[in-house]
């Protein structure tokens, strides 16, 4: 008999609607349609992939009036829309009624068995996320009858952005028992292709880590790459050639087709040239153009010509060719204090450190200054850091804090969650403009890792969204996919950090399924 209570498939009962006027950014409340936002729902959402597919032909070289296929012209896709149809409620003037010039953000949570109206946690299933919505044009519809009775319906034609679903991420093991020492950082080292140029690969696939050297004993365990080459069934180790026994790396990324490893202890940096499948080669040490004792802490690739580093002492440099070295972009002269953390985007490029120090730079490191106002009255280290766009940046502290600049520096917001002000946030990463996650710890094995969809106004660190996290004492650095499709990038995130038990490292991938 067929199962009357069968519920297996998503229905318009489980969705809900809520806007986030000026996108995804902190400061913009989301609000809930029909409870403090006019009632509102989605229709007709068209999400171009690809522009067109023209065929290229050739006469057939065996056959009179025949074509032969020699390949395809693929145009760029439209930007994805969609019709907002709004109700209007007493009381207020609805906002569709005034002209909207500014870009807003739509989320439809869905799920059952769960609270409806709560942003954050009443969703089972996903969140589908109508990114940097404008109005193109609006009918207002039958404003009066002679003699029927309906409601006033508004639509809205809108054109977005993106439009893309937020999962739960579950969160697995990488390695296990082989890796005993902490994983210092983390990159994500695939890039996007199809099976007609190597293996399948969504940009996820190729997972590098380091890490710390073991210190014990007489030279010790040397720090060692961790990697992965098909999204954490498999691990892989290499040996970084000619690293100093117990030298911990202190970052590691991937440049174009070479690996990097850092090393201030060492004042250096080691690259290997990646196979075509990925494995990393013998490694070689570059020093050239770094200043005594001012070795590199973090590092931010804008391009495989273009690699900038932080430095102690308030130093900065940049590599325009990994193998040749690094030339001194800022001697010490914006801050003397030792650099933690860079990172930057389009022609902002920001370095923060200890003391809450910052250098900027708006002009892709031609000439460095401090912002007009720091977050300087949290009295902090500062040594977790993104930035999304020349306005927005977020930073987090070893005072366990998070703040934000919405203009540039000229103001700080700090970001309020559980355990806010305590232990320490080891690092902030974002996917994109709406999709972040940043990780904190407190004494003992209590690391915790929070996400937001909302541009960082409001983070979670539970189900759905962050889903079976193990028991561990720090999640060091994180790491998002670089990949042009934001349902990839937004729902897998790498893990390095030290495990519960303050000694064995832990390789954390976090993946939201997809069937």
């Amino acid at each position: 008999m067929p199962d009357i209570n069968a519920d297996t498939v998503i229905y318009n009962r489980h969705i809900r609607t809520f806007i986030q006027f000026g996108g995804a950014l902190p400061g913009n409340p989301v609000k809930y349609a029909g409870k403090d936002a006019q009632l509102m729902v989605i229709e007709g959402v068209g999400v171009p992939e690809l522009g067109g597919v023209e065929p290229f032909y050739v006469h057939d070289p065996d056959n009179v009036g025949r074509y032969r296929l020699i390949g395809r012209k693929i145009s760029p896709p439209d930007l994805a829309s969609a019709t907002l149809k709004v109700l209007e409620k007493h009381g207020p003037i609805p906002f569709q009624l005034a002209k909207r010039g500014c870009q807003f953000n739509l989320y439809q949570p869905a799920g059952k068995c769960k609270d409806p109206s709560d942003f954050l946690f009443g969703w089972s299933d996903y969140v589908m996320v109508y990114d940097g919505a404008l109005t193109t044009d609006k009918d207002l519809g039958a404003r009066t009858a002679w003699s029927d009775d309906n409601y006033i319906e508004d639509s809205l034609t809108l054109r977005l952005a993106d439009v893309y679903p937020i999962g739960a991420v579950v969160f697995g093991i990488v390695g296990g028992s082989q890796i005993d020492r902490e994983v210092v950082d983390v990159a994500y080292g695939s890039k996007e292709q199809c099976g007609d140029c190597g293996d399948d690969d969504d940009g996820t696939k190729r997972i590098y880590g380091v890490t710390a050297a073991s210190g014990a004993g007489s030279p010790g365990l040397p720090a060692e790459v961790v990697y992965t080459l098909d999204g954490g069934a498999s691990i892989h180790e290499a040996t970084i050639t000619g690293l100093g026994a117990n030298a911990t790396p202190s970052f590691i990324d991937v440049v174009g087709n070479r690996l990097i490893v850092g090393v201030s202890s060492e004042t250096a940096y080691y690259w290997s040239t990646l196979s075509d499948l990925g494995v990393p080669g013998a490694f070689t040490k570059v020093t050239s153009g770094f200043v005594a004792a001012k070795g590199p802490t973090d590092v931010f690739v804008a391009g495989p010509g273009e690699v900038y580093f932080s430095a102690l002492g308030g130093y900065i440099y940049k590599s325009t060719n990994i193998t040749a070295g690094v030339t001194v972009l800022n001697d010490g002269s914006v801050t003397t204090q030792d650099l933690l953390r860079i990172h930057g985007s389009g022609e902002t490029i920001i370095a923060v450190g200890k003391d809450s120090d910052m250098a900027v730079s708006l002009n892709r490191g031609a000439s460095w200054s401090t912002p007009q106002a720091s977050p300087s009255s949290i009295a902090a280290d500062l040594q977790a850091l993104a930035v999304l766009s020349d306005k927005v940046w977020w930073v987090g502290t070893n005072l366990g804090r998070v703040v934000y600049t919405r203009n540039g520096g000229l103001s700080w917001v700090e970001t309020t969650f559980s355990g806010s002000g305590s232990g320490q946030i080891d690092d902030i990463v974002f996917a994109n403009n709406g999709t972040g996650w940043f990780s904190h710890r407190a004494t003992g094995p209590t690391a915790v890792i929070f996400a937001t969809w909302n541009g960082g106004q409001d983070w979670a660190n539970d189900r759905p969204r962050v889903t079976n996290l193990p028991t561990f004492d720090k999640a060091g650095r994180l790491a998002v996919p670089k990949s042009s499709d934001l349902a990839v990038s937004g729902n897998n995130v790498a893990v390095a950090g030290l495990a519960g038990d303050g000694t064995d490292g832990i390789f954390l991938i976090g993946v939201a399924s997809r069937l």
